[in-house]
C-alpha cells in the first residue's frame, strides 16, 4: 500500500528554515515533518509561543538541582556513617573479638597480675597461718598497668570475699601433752 503525499503551504522564509532544519538533523522534508509533529505531541509545547521556556535550559536547571540534592543526601549520610554507623561498628567489631578471643594479656602485663596477685595473697594471710620459710620472703613488686585496673578490683573484691579469714574454720589448738604422773605409793600390806 502506498501512501499520498500532500503538499504544505508556507511562504519562502519559512520553506527555506524548514529545509535547513532538516539538513541539520539528517532528515528528509517528510521525516522531519513527522518528527516536529511527534515532537510538539509528546513535550505538549505550544508551536504558537516560540519565547517559551526553553527546554534544554529547564533541563539543565532541573539536572543541576537534582546534583545538589544528590550532594546534600551523600553528605547526610556520610555524617550519618561518620557520626554513628562507624563507631557503632567498631563497637560491634570490638566485642565479638572480646567475647571470641581469650583475654589479650602481653608478657609483662600476666607477670605484672602474677605478682599483683601474690602480693595480694600473702598481705590477706596471717603470719601464724604461712609456713615459717616464706614469712621472711618479700612480696614482689608490681608497675601498675592503667588498662589493668579493672581487672585488679574485681580480683581484689573476690579474694576479699572468699579469703576472708572469718571465713574459715580456726584450727584446734593442739592438745597440750598431760603432764606424766607418778605410780601411786606401794601400800604397806601389800606384800613387796
Amino acid at each position: 500500500m502506498t501512501s499520498k503525499v500532500k503538499t504544505i503551504a508556507a511562504d519562502a522564509p519559512a520553506y527555506e528554515a524548514f529545509r535547513q532544519l532538516a539538513k541539520e538533523y539528517q532528515l528528509s522534508n517528510p521525516e522531519l515533518l513527522a518528527a516536529m509533529v511527534q515532537y510538539f505531541r509528546v513535550t505538549k509545547a505550544d508551536p504558537r509561543q516560540p519565547t517559551g521556556p526553553d527546554l534544554t535550559t529547564s533541563l539543565a536547571k532541573l539536572t543541576a538541582k537534582l546534583d545538589q540534592v544528590d550532594k546534600r543526601t551523600i553528605g547526610f549520610i556520610r555524617e550519618q556513617e561518620k557520626t554513628y554507623l562507624k563507631p557503632l561498628l567498631a563497637d560491634v567489631q570490638g566485642l565479638r573479638e572480646w567475647t571470641a578471643a581469650p583475654i589479650g594479656l602481653t608478657g609483662p602485663q600476666l607477670t605484672e597480675m602474677e605478682h599483683w596477685l601474690t602480693a595480694v595473697v600473702r598481705k590477706g594471710f596471717k603470719p601464724e597461718y604461712r609456713h615459717p620459710n616464706l614469712l621472711s620472703a618479700a612480696a614482689p613488686s608490681y608497675d601498675a598497668f592503667p588498662e589493668l585496673a579493672p581487672l585488679r578490683k574485681v580480683c581484689t573484691s573476690v579474694l576479699g570475699r572468699e579469703l576472708n579469714p572469718a571465713q574459715f574454720i580456726p584450727r584446734a589448738p593442739a592438745p597440750t601433752p598431760a603432764a606424766a604422773t607418778l605410780p601411786p605409793p606401794a601400800s604397806p600390806n601389800q606384800p613387796a
